[in-house]
């Protein structure tokens, strides 16, 4: 009895966890933001990114920024009703305290950095709707005339003050910790990032967002910036990258990168959901959650065939599909219920018909769901 107590406990605090952003508690003698911001002002850019990792690794955020915020979406692809949940910042990456701190612009190779240790993804254009629309509190954007300041810190901080201006008057009906939007545009991940390049900026940073009080952005999806560009109009929203898709957990990264699922967060599949190159592999490394498991595949690029293996850690039916890039269906694996166990099956033999390109291997489950990437080489 005291061991299953135990068991449910640890079920529940890991659940809750799941919800907060891994940090380290914020030390009593830590810089305010207001501190932060004049201490970082003058610095190079790449001196003053270095020092922004490291002051948030070390968990100097406000604690209302660590508690993160659900977000539900219902859409209907070929029939079939998904609703997706994932969860959020209540508002822009800043630094300091509760009390004080400050909303901090940030290039997207740092926010990209930091989603990666704090398992996390940046958001797309779609999903900044999606979080505006959740928003309880929606403020009013607070630009700012152009000019050769805008990529300072002195600007920053004289964005931060009209924001502030603006959120300290509704701490009572709207506390620290409420979902805000209106603030800044995004710095989201689109297929901008790799495709639809400007000659001038061949590594961009792709901006969306800054919606108006009528729900209309002030800025369409643009790639025009180099990557290791940041102005003071710039946010770094945070979302968590486990998700759930009717109740099965799953990765937002397989998400973007499903034939299929991907319509409920973007308008494309996305190839590469990040910014700067993640070593060793193309999507990110999941943390085990439980024993199911779709591994990539082996050889991969294939030509003519390839093997998919899986795992499952209890007997439940398994769907195990090959889909193109358009989302139709090429091949069923698996269909049905299967024991607890590896399995591994081959894929190409018989589809000698299939043209070069990429191809998504996806293994679903009553509680899980995962993609893989393949790629066919003629």
């Amino acid at each position: 009895m005291r061991n299953r107590i135990f068991f449910l406990a640890l079920c529940i605090a890991s659940a809750l966890s799941a919800q907060i952003l891994s940090l380290p508690e914020r030390k009593a003698s830590a810089l305010t933001g207001s501190q932060l911001y004049s201490k970082l002002s003058g610095v190079s850019l790449a001196a003053r990114e270095d020092s922004l990792f490291n002051i948030i690794a070390q968990g100097n955020i406000p604690d209302f920024l660590r508690t993160l915020k659900k977000i539900s979406t219902v859409k209907t692809i070929n029939g079939t009703v998904y609703t997706l949940e994932y969860f959020v910042t209540p508002d822009y990456l800043a630094l300091g305290h509760d009390t004080d701190y400050v909303l901090m612009p940030m290039t997207p190779l740092l926010a990209q950095r930091l989603a990666n240790m704090l398992k996390c993804t940046l958001p797309t254009a779609k999903m900044v709707d999606q979080i505006y629309i959740a928003a309880a509190l929606k403020l009013p954007p607070q630009p700012i005339p152009p000019d050769a300041n805008m990529v300072t810190v002195p600007r920053f901080y004289q964005h931060n003050d009209s924001v502030s201006a603006l959120r300290k008057p509704l701490l009572q009906s709207f506390p620290l910790g409420t979902l805000v939007g209106g603030t800044k545009k995004d710095v989201v991940i689109d297929k901008k990032v790799y495709s639809w390049i400007k000659g001038s900026v061949p590594r961009p940073v792709v901006i969306y967002g800054w919606h108006q009080l009528n729900g209309v952005p002030i800025q369409s999806t643009y790639n025009g910036h180099e990557e290791t560009y940041a102005d003071y109009s710039h946010g770094i929203r945070l979302v968590q990258r486990m998700a759930k898709i009717n109740g099965a957990d799953i990765s937002l990264i397989d998400i973007l990168q499903d034939p299929v699922y991907y319509q409920m967060l973007c308008d494309t599949v996305l190839v590469k959901p990040y910014y700067g190159s993640l070593t060793g592999a193309e999507r990110i490394p999941e943390p085990s959650l439980n024993m199911f498991e779709l591994k990539q595949n082996y050889p991969n690029p294939f030509n003519p065939t390839t093997n998919v293996e899986f795992q499952i850690d209890t007997e439940t039916p398994v769907s195990l599909k090959v889909y193109d890039a358009n989302g139709r269906t090429i091949a069923i694996l698996v269909d049905g219920s299967l024991q607890q166990g590896k399995y591994t099956v081959q894929f190409g033999n018989d589809k000698q018909h299939l043209a070069s390109g990429i191809y998504f291997c996806r293994m679903q489950t009553s509680t899980f769901s995962q993609t893989q990437k393949m790629v066919l080489l003629r």
